[in-house]
């Protein structure tokens, strides 16, 4: 049987000829179970799954290993991935509204028209994310790590983003109406042609290091910084 990965910790338990995996501290996780709707994955190391188009609302999964899964178009409304490892999936079209994703992990995800409205990405690690096309409005970005991550044609609007990480990323076509920006990394941040007008938070300090144009809208009383358009590097 394969090892849990080492950012999981579980405990294990022997019933009968079965090996059941758990999360430490909470009920054990019924990681033999079926996919169906309120699921119980917590902990569980479920590798290259493939649940397309699947109905797992208000599923747990918190702490697990998901990597190379497989989630496009599935129904993950509700579901709860806090500090799950995401790296790799495939959640293409899913329907994450409401989700709790808080602390978890992905690099070179394939996110794109996913449904993230109203979920909470606090302090997420989704580097080299695709977001293209995607739902983040009304969402929980305090201090999430989108660095390099494509989120052109992304909606944001009304997200709290304070603190959020989006250095190198590309946020071409994106919607940013209400989107607070307050303390936002933005270091070589593609903001080209974007409309910036009705953002909070955002100052001209920030905006030094990303790479604007002579589209980008910025609000009232801000200044292009004298560095856009930005060379390649």
């Amino acid at each position: 049987m394969p090892r849990p990965h080492a950012r999981f910790p579980l405990h294990t338990m022997i019933c009968g000829a079965s090996l059941v995996l758990a999360p430490l501290g909470g009920a054990y996780a019924a990681c033999s179970d079926s996919p169906r709707p309120g699921l119980d994955w917590s902990g569980c190391m479920k590798l290259s799954k493939v649940l397309a188009s699947y109905d797992l609302k208000g599923s747990s999964f918190v702490r697990a290993d998901l990597t190379r899964s497989n989630f496009k178009e599935a129904d993950l409304s509700g579901a709860d991935f806090t500090k799950a490892n995401l790296s790799r999936t495939i959640l293409r079209g899913a329907n994450l509204k409401g989700a709790k994703l808080a602390g978890a992990f992905a690099t070179r995800a394939y996110m794109d028209q996913a449904i993230f409205n109203n979920a909470d990405l606090t302090k997420i690690e989704f580097n080299r994310v695709d977001l293209t096309a995607a739902d983040l409005s009304d969402a929980k970005l305090k201090g999430a790590q989108l660095a390099r991550a494509n989120l052109t044609k992304s909606r944001l609007d009304r997200a709290d983003a304070r603190n959020i990480n989006l250095s190198r990323a590309v946020l071409s076509n994106a919607s940013l109406v209400s989107t607070n920006l307050e303390n936002a990394y933005l270091y070589r941040t593609n903001i080209e042609g974007v409309d910036l007008t009705r953002t909070k938070g955002l100052t001209e300090i920030q905006l030094r290091g990303s790479c604007g144009n002579a589209e980008t809208k910025l609000p009232e009383g801000i200044s292009p910084p004298d560095n856009w358009p930005c060379g390649s590097d």
